[in-house]
């Protein structure tokens, strides 16, 4: 070889070194087009190599022969890479112009942690994760864990939660990591209420992920804050008597009724523990203060099979954990009550909250009473001698004890009394909730997580009369304690499980009388004292089928025992007692099992609209001794028994849902059926009061509910807020009331139409309003009376045969925020005043109907309106 011909392979070397560095430099950013869109790895890489002169290097060993197929023609060489070799678990790097193609070391590892809010540690229970590039993503659980098992790659995670900016991360994952997310408030309690459009549109393909549960609401604490209510005071059960669904089972009360079932039917939880008594002030006011509240889920059907012993609806209640970052204090003074909220850090890695609320509802109506007296002598009808007054007080501590356990001490306590002289003369009536909870979360790994967790409630009441020598206490009392274990394993972003198990007590004193003075007319009396043994095991598994399907099936298998000692009672058909049977101490007196499946189907169209359908059955163990509509604090709660079965609930239902304009609104429609089985109501002319044989006073039956729920919300901008509408009917079929013909129940209701709107003025100046239009409410009332030997007799054409007018009514609020400076120290104090108008134009919606008896009959009718146009004043502070 001489010399030229050295020098010529020398610079022919160079060069290819040299376009080799170039093409390496080049190759990330060149712009590829493929000549088709499916095929297999080999295929697509000999077209490259081809076309554009690529080197790929490979075992063909690690290729599968699987065909794939990608979106678009046009791409750039990594991202096409990335794209076609993540799905076969595949990594690529460059060395020297080539291509080297290997196969991960390790096939899957696993994303976990916990999201939390930036401004206050809190934990947020269904905050969704999302990775771009996979185009997957995993909700967090009722404690904000959450879990992914992905490829090992270099991934953007995304995080998402209504209320809250997306929070984003650049991570390269070789192994298993843990990693935490903090989001920070899109807007600042006490400060802005209006979310603006984000330019993000991931945050929209989130948004459409979260939403994979049908017949459920999320319900902001912020909006409930906002939302126009009786005297000024925000309410979580009023306010949720605006969803599509679910109605007011009385005018002004916060019992309600969803799709068709009595208010009785409804499992209301406060940290896991049960509240069998919602109401403060007869049913004006919920015992639930706001402040305290941090998350509120409706479940009106698909209902999670963790959840059991109701069949219309689950309201599950969090309470806030306090505030791991500073101490902050917060409340109000309104005309009925005043709050006062402290919570903050104990250590690094322990908070506390105390949240309580004081009212002075009688004093207030003493005053205005005395006050109006004169401008409206009508006025003094309403007493002006009254003690209406309640407070509820909510304490919570959580202690982080390490990286994977941590522990909760929850505790609530309400207290109600009540006395009006024109309604009770010299009776009075008081009633309380305790409840109290112990959690203890545990991260077993990075996919598998449980709750341990101990709870206890206990109702009581009593109601005292005041008159001479017949003076008496009727007092009831019951109580629950349970144990339930949860566990929550994150298989894949595909594949979830749950499952767990509960034990519960329950014991029931139904009532007793003592006398009050010595000597006294009045003997003492008590029934029989009642407990029971409620178990339930559930398993539920969610999986995704490619992009579009969403499966989630589950079976909850529960069991109720009641327990000696005690005495059962066997009539005959005519309800004529026939024997008693004794049970001793701990003997199971009776028991009943129920299985209960559960199904959810969703199917995605695109990343904004989707369609569901579902299938549910529940069962409930126990039954609401009412003697109104209402839900007074006397009625009384008993377990089923040898005479009284279980109700069961079948529901099916089917839904469409869309996002569009950039996710700034929201539509829905739902259809559902339920049939009901066992179904109890009164017979006629029942006799309840303290009857130790009131199974003969029940019957059972069937019944049905049907209706078409729609829904239109707007999300983002100065308006925000939505409009429902509901079509319904609900009939029931009982032996030996009605004549044996179906009927409708008290809270059927054809037509329910319901609008919550907040209006941005200014900088400092919201308003917000709420309109509620409703059929009226059924009930039995007596068509006329007829002279017997026995004297004067009422008779009824049919039960609940008579229907109350329509009812309708606008609320309005004004909040004017503290002025806004500049450079203003988030920690300094922050207030608002609220301006309220309770009915706004004065419509006079009828509470109850009395009839007024002469020599002759029913001589007149007349409508009793619980309240009529009603201003309030509001001060609400942050420190």
């Amino acid at each position: 070889m001489n010399t030229k011909t050295c020098v010529m392979l020398l610079l022919c070397l160079v060069v290819n070194i040299t376009l080799g560095k170039a093409q390496n430099h080049q190759a990330p950013n060149q712009k590829i087009q493929l000549e088709k869109n499916s095929g297999t790895i080999p295929e697509f890489l000999d077209e490259l190599s081809k076309k554009y002169q690529l080197r790929f290097s490979y075992d063909e060993g690690i290729i599968p022969k699987t065909r794939y197929r990608v979106d678009k023609k046009v791409w750039q060489l990594d991202e096409l890479l990335h794209k076609l070799l993540q799905k076969a678990h595949i990594r690529f790097r460059r060395i020297n112009g080539q291509i080297i193609l290997t196969r991960y070391k390790t096939s899957k590892i696993t994303l976990s942690g916990t999201i939390t809010a930036a401004n206050n540690g809190e934990h947020l229970p269904g905050a969704v994760v999302y990775i771009k590039e996979l185009g997957v993503g995993a909700v967090s659980n009722n404690y904000g864990f959450y879990s992914l098992t992905i490829p090992p790659d270099k991934y953007k995670v995304l995080g998402s939660y209504m209320g809250y900016k997306n929070a984003t991360k650049e991570t390269s994952l070789e192994k298993s990591l843990n990693l935490d997310l903090e989001l920070q408030p899109s807007v600042a309690k006490l400060s802005e209420v209006m979310v603006t459009a984000n330019d993000d549109k991931s945050k929209e393909h989130i948004e459409s992920i979260k939403n994979t549960q049908m017949s459920t609401h999320v319900v902001e604490i912020e909006r409930i804050q906002r939302t126009p209510m009786l005297a000024g005071e925000a309410d979580v059960l009023k306010s949720i008597q605006f969803l599509p669904g679910v109605q007011s089972s009385h005018v002004g009360t916060a019992g309600f009724s969803v799709r068709g079932g009595g208010y009785d039917q409804n499992l209301i939880l406060l940290d896991d523990a049960p509240v069998y008594n919602i109401s403060h002030a007869m049913g004006l006011f919920s015992v639930f203060n706001t402040d305290a509240v941090k998350d509120i889920r409706v479940y009106k059907g698909a209902i999670p099979a963790k959840y059991g012993g109701r069949l219309s609806s689950v309201v599950d209640i969090r309470m806030k954990e306090g505030n791991d970052k500073q101490l902050t204090l917060n409340g109000g003074l309104g005309i009925v009550s005043s709050r006062l909220t402290v919570e903050g850090p104990i250590t690094p890695k322990a908070s506390f909250l105390v949240s309580g609320r004081y009212s002075y509802l009688g004093f207030t109506a003493n005053k205005l009473a005395s006050i109006f007296s004169e401008v409206a002598p009508d006025i003094n009808h309403y007493g002006r001698n009254n003690e209406i007054n309640f407070y509820d007080l909510n304490a919570k501590l959580n202690i982080e004890l390490d990286k994977n356990n941590k522990i909760y001490f929850s505790v609530f306590g309400s207290k109600d009394h009540f006395f009006n002289d024109v309604f009770f003369e010299n009776n009075t009536l008081d009633w309380g909730n305790q409840t109290g909870s112990f959690r203890w979360n545990h991260i077993f790994n990075d996919r598998l997580f449980s709750n341990l967790t101990l709870v206890y409630g206990n109702f009581d009441y009593a109601y005292v009369r005041h008159n001479d020598n017949r003076n008496f206490k009727w007092s009831a009392n019951m109580q629950q304690q349970g144990l339930k274990l949860d566990f929550d394993y994150f298989d894949s972003p595909q594949s979830t499980v749950n499952f767990g198990v509960s034990v519960d007590r329950h014991l029931f004193a139904p009532g007793k009388i003592t006398g009050l003075s010595d000597p006294s007319v009045v003997q003492p009396f008590a029934l029989d004292n009642k407990q029971a043994i409620e178990s339930a095991f559930y398993v539920n598994h969610q999986w995704g089928i490619g992009k579009r399907f969403l499966v989630n099936y589950g079976l909850r298998f529960s069991g109720f025992h009641n327990i000696g000692a005690g005495t059962q009672y066997i009539y005959n058909d005519d309800q004529t007692l026939t024997r008693e049977e004794h049970f001793g101490k701990g003997e199971v007196m009776q028991s009943y099992y129920g299985l209960a499946p559960r199904l959810s189907l969703r199917y995605l169209f695109n990343e904004t609209s989707s369609l569901k359908a579902s299938y549910s059955r529940t069962y409930q163990y126990l039954h609401l001794v009412s003697t109104s509509s209402v839900g007074l604090p006397t009625d009384v709660w008993l377990p089923v028994d040898n005479n009284i079965r279980p109700r069961v609930a079948d529901q099916v239902a089917l839904g469409y849902f869309k996002d569009f304009y950039r996710a700034t609104y929201r539509f829905s429609a739902e259809a559902y059926y339920k049939k009901l089985y066992n179904v109890i109501d009164y017979v006629d002319n029942a006799d309840v009061f303290l009857n130790k044989h009131i199974e003969t006073q029940i019957a059972s039956g069937d019944g049905s509910a049907y209706g078409l729920e729609l829904s239109l919300e707007k999300k983002k901008g100065k308006l925000t807020g939505w409009i429902n509408y509901t079509w319904s009917k609900a009939t029931q079929q009982i032996a030996g009331i009605n004549q044996d013909k179906a009927y409708a129940p008290m809270y059927d209701r054809r037509h329910n139409l319901s609008l919550v709107a907040s209006y941005k003025l200014g900088k400092r100046w919201l308003l917000s309003t709420n309109y509620a239009y409703m059929t009226g409410a059924r009930m039995t009332a007596p068509e006329g009376t007829h002279i017997s030997t026995y004297g004067q007799v009422t008779y009824f054409s049919g039960r609940n045969n008579f229907q109350l007018p329509d009812f309708h009514q606008l609320d309005i609020n004004v909040t004017l925020k503290s002025k806004v400076r500049k450079k203003q120290d988030p920690r300094r104090w922050r207030s608002e005043w609220v301006f309220g108008l309770t009915n706004a134009y004065n419509q006079r919606n009828s509470f109850a109907i009395f009839h007024q008896y002469g020599r002759v009959g029913i001589e007149n009718m007349y409508h009793m309106y619980l309240f009529g146009l009603m201003p309030s004043v509001t001060y609400n502070f942050k420190f």
